[in-house]
């Protein structure tokens, strides 16, 4: 009879180390994008004006004032769910890119179409939009191959039931 451990596949090392190196540094990224591009406008006593100058833009301010802070947090959820192979990790990294992502694309659009402020000033906020898109998508370049191309990841955090080893072999009499 073969040993239990024998079965299991070894997970790639790689994938803990750089999950963890990028869950560590996304919430980095994520509050610093925060307090420059989106507390800004809280604290210098402007969000007032921005109903008057884009009612959708302010509700979008107002909207990423609080989903920020909890994409941040959920990026280190993602290491409690990495370390305990948890079935939904997959899901949340997807949802955390995902979200973070949308919300940078708002943020894009926003300044683009429904700011009133000089040329200048939109280029700059574009840029440093733009580096955090890259940011983001490096982040996912990093992390997401492992869900598709390492079989043990595959085995992980598969939500399939596993066949149990009776139903595989045949009672013989």
């Amino acid at each position: 009879m073969e040993n239990n451990n024998s079965q299991k596949t070894k997970w790639p090392s790689g994938f803990y180390i750089i999950s963890i190196i990028v869950f560590l540094l996304l919430p980095i990224n994520i509050l610093a994008y925060y307090k420059r591009q989106i507390l800004s406008f809280f604290t210098g006593g402007n969000f007032p004006l921005m109903f008057d100058l884009s009612y959708p833009w302010a509700i979008l301010l107002l909207i990423e004032l609080i989903a920020m802070p909890m994409l941040a947090a959920l990026s280190l959820t993602c290491i409690l769910f990495l370390v305990l192979k948890h079935k939904r990790f997959p899901l949340l990294v997807k949802g955390l890119f995902g979200g973070y992502l949308i919300f940078l694309l708002l943020d894009l659009f926003a300044n683009n179409f429904l700011a009133f402020y000089s040329e200048e000033i939109i280029n700059a906020v574009n840029t440093d939009i733009y580096k955090n898109i890259v940011r983001v998508m490096l982040y996912m370049v990093f992390v997401m191959p492992f869900f598709y191309l390492s079989q043990a990841i595959k085995d992980t955090y598969s939500t399939k039931p596993k066949p149990s080893l009776e139903q595989e072999t045949p009672v013989q009499q």
